[in-house]
């Protein structure tokens, strides 16, 4: 009976903590990032939140409270005197509109409404981009160029320090095409912090991988940059070991890797000439056993696909 009993009290045991972990599985899925700023009103905080909203409209007002009540410690990114008028779900991106008090908005302020309000509104079902109107005008910028709709990703932030300000850049990638180890070219638009340099940014868009299909990533596992400094020209890059994975799917030739990354700086970057690799702080070794570091990689546009010119001779 004893034996019976202790065995029936561990399968109860085993199902509370089944429960639980299940709860706390399904919490985290359901978990979205609100985002506010620091008391100086200088960079972007993140907080968890699991709204309970059934419908739609009653995420959008669960999260438009969210972003509006910070927690101890938090500030709303949304000023006293910035009405929101409400939002529309258009077909191709949710519109959240302002009062026209958003345009007394400092750059600081702004840039930084803006890429929380975005955020946190791209985390909703259905909803792919956020565009931003001030009474149902589209926003425009300093230079009276209007604001284009945007997502999460159009946003690269970094974790130290304060934001000044966001600076929107194209950038100009190329990957790996998958056929005579050729680069494929691959334009991509976003806002970056001005606490990073241009070519980091490049750097850690390559790292993330391609975005539109056809085009295979150069990198594997867990990639980062050590260390980038740029002098007279040259910009040195300081990968960890995982730099010399292959990836696992069509993995390009190790010199046609190292050039996505020479000619996506140089392509991007007006004022870069030349790019050096170190792998652990080392400037001597061999890239992927085949390609000698120590040296300086210039733009190569051999290694480039040339896709227009082809449809336009097949065309012909």
């Amino acid at each position: 009976m004893n034996k019976r009993k202790t065995l029936c009290l561990l399968a109860l045991a085993a199902l509370i903590l089944l429960a639980g972990c299940g709860g706390r599985k399904q919490k985290e899925e359901n978990s979205y990032t609100v985002y506010y700023i620091n008391p100086s009103g200088t960079r972007l905080l993140e907080q968890s939140y699991v709204p309970g909203a059934q419908t739609f409209e009653e995420m959008m007002d669960e999260l438009w409270e969210q972003l509006v009540t910070p927690p101890a410690g938090y500030q709303s990114v949304v000023p006293e005197n910035v009405a929101f008028n409400g939002y529309e779900r258009g077909i191709d991106a949710l519109r959240i509109d302002f009062s026209k008090e958003y345009y007394d908005l400092s750059n600081t302020q702004e840039v930084l409404l803006r890429a929380a309000v975005v955020k946190t509104f791209s985390q909703v079902p259905g909803v792919t981009k956020v565009m931003i109107t001030v009474e149902k005008e589209q926003l425009k910028d300093l230079e009276g160029e209007p604001v284009p709709a945007m997502d999460a990703n159009s946003f690269i932030d970094t974790k130290e320090g304060g934001i000044n300000s966001y600076q929107y850049a194209t950038l100009e990638l190329y990957f790996a095409g998958g056929e005579d180890s050729k680069l494929a070219k691959e334009m991509r638009n976003l806002h970056y912090s001005s606490n990073m340099v241009l070519e980091r940014v490049v750097v850690e868009q390559l790292i993330k991988g391609p975005e539109e299909e056809g085009l295979y990533p150069i990198f594997a596992g867990d990639v980062r940059i050590q260390n980038l400094y740029i002098q007279n020209g040259i910009c040195t890059i300081t990968f960890n070991a995982a730099a010399q994975q292959q990836p696992a799917e069509n993995p390009p030739d190790p010199e046609t890797a190292l050039y996505a990354i020479v000619d996506s700086i140089c392509a991007t970057c007006d004022d870069i000439t030349g790019v050096r690799f170190e792998i652990e702080g080392n400037e001597d070794g061999k890239f992927r056993e085949e390609v000698d570091l120590g040296q300086v990689f210039v733009m190569n546009r051999d290694l480039i696909e040339t896709r227009e010119m082809q449809t336009e001779e097949s065309a012909g």
